[in-house]
């Protein structure tokens, strides 16, 4: 047992280090950041505004009701100037419909900028980038934009808000997709940004033949994993999350080894008086 405690003060000594600094800093590495007001929880079943209006990737006016009826939809929603989480989050569902063997025709692949100023050429762009890892490539791949308004619509059916950072301009957004049957209904919610592509073709598949998955199609992100997910915590210049979160991290750590050492401690209390030592 004596072994152990002073194990745990190393361990919280080690802790204190990593998430303390001098001066100002100090203070700042302590205090976890404030969890950006984005969410993405879509409703099972909900429909989304067929009537809305998008732009297609020549700037040409296109109903959103016009993706749907043939095939089921991998919707995704980001930005085409994100430099953050959306490129992995993209490259992780091409991946994984990829590797989930779906023929083409059999799925629609459509990509939607959150950002309003994201024009034609950007999603022009992305297409052209996307198109030779899909199967059917360009025919089953569609990368959209919007006005605010036809944004909002979308957003407020799929559960979704991406607040604008001030100070960056970076929208805070959380990593994710949904599966919409032809009649435009959610089926399923894939958060992150790596997938399984069994439980995708699956998902696809349930869609096709009307029915309906489950709330997370590739496990349910923690309120922790929710937190590092979010795009504007993610560094990519470093390859790795930014000091705001890692801050969040070792402050984690940290709490728990407390409580861990308060446990130890009372439990030292208890044994010591079930064995009749002061």
């Amino acid at each position: 047992m004596i072994r152990l405690l002073r194990l745990l003060r190393l361990l919280v000594a080690a802790c204190f280090m990593l998430a303390l600094c001098r001066g100002t800093a100090c203070a700042q590495a302590m205090r976890l950041p404030a969890q950006p007001a984005a969410d993405f929880s879509p409703a099972i079943g909900t429909r989304l505004p067929l009537d809305a209006m998008l732009r297609d990737e020549a700037g040409r006016p296109l109903r959103l009701g016009e993706l749907f009826g043939a095939a089921p939809v991998v919707l995704v929603p980001g930005y085409y100037s994100c430099p953050n989480l959306c490129s992995t989050l993209f490259e992780g569902v091409l991946q994984a419909l990829s590797l989930g063997g779906m023929a083409a025709g059999s799925y629609r692949l459509v990509g939607f900028s959150i950002d309003p100023r994201d024009g034609a050429q950007a999603a022009s762009s992305k297409r052209q980038a996307y198109a030779s890892l899909l199967p059917g490539g360009a025919a089953d791949l569609r990368m959209l934009t919007a006005d605010a308004p036809a944004l909002a619509q979308i957003e407020a059916a799929l559960g979704y808000r991406a607040p604008r950072d001030q100070e960056t301009g970076e929208f805070a957004h959380a990593a994710g997709f949904v599966v919409v049957d032809a009649g435009g209904r959610v089926t399923q919610y894939f958060p992150g940004v790596r997938f399984d592509p069994a439980a995708l073709r699956t998902a696809l598949q349930a869609a096709r033949d009307g029915g309906i998955g489950s709330n997370s199609g590739s496990g349910a992100a923690s309120l922790g994993e929710r937190l590092l997910m979010l795009c504007t915590h993610y560094d990519p210049a470093l390859g790795r999350n930014s000091g705001a979160a890692m801050a969040a991290v070792r402050g984690g750590v940290l709490l728990a080894l407390l409580g861990l050492g308060g446990w130890l401690w009372r439990r030292r209390g208890f044994d010591a008086t079930k064995e009749g030592r002061p």
